[in-house]
Order: structure tokens, then sequence, then C-alpha cells
């Protein structure tokens, strides 16, 4: 009974299982390391062509001129003929302060002036010198005649015809004579000398009432303010009704003209040394000249705008060893503002066969920029470069690279100097195929 109870323990499908898998494993061949196969990449060569070398730098855009439009005189704010913002005219109608108080000004100097005039007039036409004139004419006339009466008195005497008492009256005549001769010309000297200060004196008069009319004519002139120059005005800073030029001269607004407009920069002594037209500018043989010069914005990545270096300080600075520079450009198409910072280069020098490769070609390390280059055997190696200009999505390299050299773009992640990779022609940029066609 008990035998027929017992089941077996391993079931028939199993123990064949198990034997099929120690069979299997008694005959299989054991793993190997089977290579991967070396990773693709793209490939391009140097593009050879000749290049313009720039120096480089960043400025400033300034306007050429600014003007700041100021009450002159004091007084209350009536007119106003301009938009804010807008472009003005030189010599255009902009502001205009009450005139009425300076016109009554106006008129009571001019009212000084005729006072002066007249005084002047009366002084001139003075009869004071030719009486006194006349008076020493008389006063000789009479001298004349007591000599006369005293000689012939002294005459007498002499023969004994006339006493004595009439010669002592006869002398002390003469000399009554005598003296008002003296009194006389004192009196034209000092007639003279008033004529002379009177007229002086009128003469001072008139030209101090002159001026008066003279200033107070240009302060009614000043209640007119006019664009002294052609540019764009800015907001106003005092409303109509407000009252101006009090203590000071109150700046009403301020016109910047911006065409043409200066672009100001500084450049490093050693920059500055790479041309040497910006020492000789100034100079005689650079005089009327400037030195080309580009210019670009943010907005661009080419330089759009031409212009010349027209200016540069007469030294460096020697707490920061730069000089600073000044270009001028047209500026027609107000595309430049006062304020903004621009992009500016100078071309330096000519190079015929420069080389120039992508610039997602080049890597960067500790030792500097380098590109990974792959042989005939498709083995990569690691060029060092020197890196120049850029043009386009080109840069100008120089150093240990051929113009035959296939020069890595794509798959830079994936190749190591040493290591061997599949290289496939890249495609080309459309910068890269304009440069191509320009060889």
């Amino acid at each position: 009974m008990l035998e027929g109870m017992v089941r077996p323990l391993v079931s028939p499908s199993l123990a064949l299982f198990a034997l099929g898998a120690a069979y299997a494993g008694g005959c299989a061949q054991p793993n190997t390391y089977v290579p991967p196969p070396p990773p693709a990449v793209a490939v391009t060569t140097p593009v050879q062509r000749p290049v313009t070398e720039y120096l480089e730098f960043t400025g400033l855009a300034q306007p050429m001129e600014t003007v700041e439009i100021r009450a002159r005189v004091k007084g209350f704010l009536n007119e106003r003929h301009f938009v804010e913002g807008a472009d003005v005219k030189q010599g255009q109608l902009l502001f205009v302060i009450d005139e009425e108080p300076f016109r009554i000004q106006l008129k009571a100097a001019e009212t000084h002036l005729q006072e002066a005039e007249a005084a002047l007039r009366q002084a001139t036409v003075s009869k004071a010198r030719e009486v006194a004139q006349a008076q020493v004419r008389l006063a000789e006339s009479q001298l004349l005649l007591s000599q006369q009466e005293e000689q012939r008195i002294s005459s007498l005497h002499q023969r004994q015809v006339s006493t004595k008492s009439e010669l002592d009256q006869a002398q002390a005549t003469l000399k009554t004579r005598a003296a008002e001769v003296e009194s006389a010309r004192a009196n034209l000297e000092q007639a003279n000398a008033t004529y002379d200060t009177t007229i002086l004196t009128a003469q001072a008069h008139v030209e101090t009432a002159r001026t008066a009319v003279d200033e107070a004519r240009l302060n009614l002139g000043y209640c007119r303010m006019h664009a002294p120059i052609d540019g764009r005005i800015s907001r106003v800073n005092f409303d109509i009704g407000n009252l101006v030029g009090d203590a000071q001269a109150s700046v009403l607004a301020t016109i910047v003209k911006a065409a043409p407009i200066y672009a100001y920069a500084t450049i490093s002594e050693a920059d500055a040394l790479r041309v040497p037209a910006l020492r000789q500018l100034g100079s005689a043989e650079q005089e009327g000249k400037g030195i080309p010069v580009e210019l670009g914005t943010a907005g661009h990545d080419h330089y759009p705008c031409t212009g010349v270096i027209d200016y540069t300080d007469p030294g460096f600075d020697p707490g920061t060893g730069t000089l600073r520079v000044r270009g001028v450009f047209a500026n027609d198409d107000r595309q430049l503002v006062p304020g903004m910072f621009v992009r500016m280069r100078i071309p330096v020098a000519e190079v015929p066969d420069a080389l120039l490769v992508p610039e997602r070609a080049l890597g960067l390390d500790q030792s500097g920029p380098y590109l990974l280059v792959v042989d005939a055997e498709g083995t990569v190696s690691s060029r060092p470069v020197r890196t120049g200009v850029a043009v386009g999505d080109l840069r100008v390299v120089t150093g240990q690279i051929a113009p035959d050299d296939k020069i890595i773009v794509e798959g830079l992640l994936r190749a190591r100097p040493g290591a061997r990779v599949v290289a496939t022609p890249a495609a080309a940029t459309t910068s890269e195929s304009a440069a191509a066609s320009e060889k």
C-alpha cells in the first residue's frame, strides 16, 4: 500500500530539460571581445584665399554737436514752436519768453539816450568860451588905454605940467587894468576847461545811454530762442507759463546733432603700434586726411558703416596705457544713436594666401586653440594653431596646418588623437561655399 502511494519527486519533462541544458553547456564555445567600428566624422579642407587683417575694438557713439537751449533772461515762458523729439533746422524759432517787460526797458533806454544826446548838443553850442574871449579882449584894450594915459601923465609931470597925484592915479589905474587882463585870461582858461569837460561828460552820458539801449535790445532779442544747429531736439524741461532764467540760465531743451556722428574708442599701446598712421595723424603729411575705419552694431554680423579716424589724443593715458581715438561716420540713415556701443575695425595688413577653417572645427585646451586632423590612414592627430580674424563662419588660422589637411568639423567628441576614424566629406555652409568660390 505504501509503495503504491509514493509519487516520483521529479517529472519526466523537467528531467529532460535538465539533461539538455547539461549537454549544451558542455559543448558551447567561450565568449570573445569584438571591438566596435571606428566612429564616423565629417571632415573638410581649409579654404585658402586673400584676407585683410583688422584691428578690432569697441567704441561708443557720441553726437558731433550738443547744444543746450538756455533762457538768458528772466521771464515767463509764453510760446513753444516745435514737437519734442523732432528734427529742427538751424535758425528755427523754438521758444518765446514774455517780451513786454523788455520792450518797456528798451523804450526807457531809448528815451535816456535822447536826453543824453540833447545835453551833448546843448554843451556843444555853449557860448561861454566866446564870452570869456571877448572879456579878455576888452580888458586888454582898457589896459592899452591905461598904458597910454599913464605915459601921457608921466610926460606932463616931467615937464611939471601935471601934479604928482595925477601921476599916481594914472599908475594905479594901469595896474588895475593889468589885473583885469589877468583875471579875464584866467576866466577864459576856466571856460575852455569847463567846455571840454562838459563835452566829454555829455559824450560819456551818450555812450552810456547807447550801451543801455543795446543791452535792452539784446535782452529783448533773447526772449526769442532759435535753433543754433540742425539736429534732434529733446523733451521740454519747462512747460508754458513757468518762470525761467531765475538766478541761473535755465536749460529748456537740448539739440543733438547725430549726422555725422562720432564714435570714440580706446586702444592699447600694442594695438596702436600696429597702425603707424595713428601716430602720424595730425602731422603735416596727414593734414586733412583720415584713416579708413569700419563700424558695426549689435544688430549686424558685418560692418555696414564706413568712415575715417580723424582724431587721436596727443598721447597715451599713463594710467591705462591706452590711446583714445575718434571716428566720424555719415550716419545719413540715423542707424547710429548717441550712447550706442559699436564695434570698429581698422585694416592693418593684407594676407594673400590665408588659411580659413570653420569656427566649429576649433578646439581649445590649456595650451591654446587646436584642430583635429585625419591622415590618409584615418588616424586622428591634434595640430596647435593660432587664430586670426573672423570672416563670416570661418576663422583665419596659422601654425601646423596645410591647405590639403582634412580637418574634423563634425564628430569632434567621438575623435581622439591617435585613434582611427571613418572620415566623410562635410556639407559646406553658405559662408564656406562663398569662401571656396572666391579661391
